[in-house]
């Protein structure tokens, strides 16, 4: 029979993973905080810092030249990004999670990716679900559970929109 996967406690201050203690901290250091602004930008819209930044500067750049459509729908396809592939941000998610959780002697100062890696396989080893280190990462990001919901709320109205102009018509709004 399958083991069944744990579920991290995301109240807990400490868990166990893989034989080591592991402690959920509430405040990083200066370096861990240039750290977590990257990772939380890449998590919080499945892009990096750079592609956000030039899609904003391609919508100026036709809104001044009187593309206000154009432009308009690059920033809605920003605001949108923010629910869609949420499954491909798992790495993103899981390192903003090591940031704050840290075995005893680790020197909060510092950050390596490659030592992180280790840690990420500790909880992998002891058989945590990846949602609950998803889900403590989206409770880090500040607003991020609040807008994922706005515009998971919006998609839903949308179908629902779209399923009553498919039972008016009898046919799908495409057809």
């Amino acid at each position: 029979m399958a083991k069944e996967l744990k579920r991290l406690d995301l109240e807990a201050t400490e868990f166990e993973a893989n034989g080591k203690k592991y402690f959920v901290k509430q405040s990083l250091s200066v370096e861990r905080f240039r750290w977590f602004e990257k990772y939380q930008v890449d998590f919080g819209f499945g892009r990096t810092y750079k592609s956000i930044a030039d899609s904003l500067k391609k919508s100026v750049e036709l809104g001044n030249k009187g593309k206000g459509i154009e432009a308009w729908n690059i920033i809605l396809n920003l605001i949108n990004a923010i629910g869609d592939g949420l499954e491909k941000r798992t790495n993103n998610a899981m390192m903003i999670c090591a940031l704050f959780i840290v075995i005893e002697d680790e020197d909060l100062t510092k950050w390596d990716e490659q030592e992180q890696l280790i840690k990420i396989a500790d909880w992998n080893e002891e058989g945590f679900d990846v949602n609950s280190f998803f889900q403590l990462a989206a409770n880090l990001v500040q607003g991020f559970i609040a807008d994922l919901e706005e515009i998971l709320s919006d998609t839903s109205e949308l179908t629902k929109a779209m399923e009553l102009i498919k039972q008016i018509n009898g046919t799908t709004p495409n057809d």
